[in-house]
């Protein structure tokens, strides 16, 4: 895993042992690229943050602030270390329930990413979902995007469960097994 592009390009981004399942280089590389106009100067939200790569990608590309959320005090603690070896600014991890940070957070943000765990069977808990009829679209700019990455199959993986009252799906792309969504309110 390394930053793909701008000023921390080429660092090696350090992933914590265990659970995290980190967004793939081509993923965040193709993410990125169809973001790219609006990175500058953004104030980024990347929940369940796990290594912080999409934060620090941000960060690198010239986003004004990526704040990096997760529960995991193992992840939290490699979000914080990449942070600081990549020498980037801007940048704060939080540890914290992403779905109790949203509740709390008073912050607006141009681009909040959101790469859960996955809901992979029936019954398992949609994280997105959770947090799409949550506070997130206070925490959202009116011209912001809301990405999310799933997996095809259940919860919002699932084509017919990936509308939401007040968000509109403006367009989706697949890699593999992996889809990302993107959002924005319907105003």
């Amino acid at each position: 895993m390394r930053i793909i592009a701008g000023k921390a390009k080429g660092y090696n981004i350090k992933v914590p042992q265990g659970e995290v399942r980190p967004t793939q280089d081509r993923v965040r590389e193709a993410l990125f690229n169809i973001i790219g106009p609006i990175i500058e100067g953004a104030r980024v939200l990347d929940l369940y943050c796990g290594s912080g790569s999409v934060g620090l990608e941000a960060l690198s590309r010239g986003a004004a602030s990526a704040r990096m959320v997760d529960t995991a005090r193992q992840s939290c603690a490699m979000a914080r270390n990449n942070l600081e070896k990549s020498k980037l600014i801007g940048g704060s991890v939080v540890q914290s329930d992403c779905l109790q940070f949203v509740k709390r957070d008073a912050g607006k943000y141009d681009i909040i990413f959101a790469d859960p765990p996955y809901a992979k069977a029936i019954g398992d808990r949609d994280m997105i979902a959770e947090l799409m009829t949550d506070r997130l679209h206070e925490l959202l700019a009116d011209d912001g995007y809301f990405i999310a990455e799933a997996q095809l199959g259940y919860g919002v993986g699932d084509i017919h469960t990936r509308e939401f009252p007040g968000w509109k799906l403006i367009d989706e792309r697949t890699y593999g097994k992996n889809t990302i969504l993107f959002y924005r309110k319907d105003v």
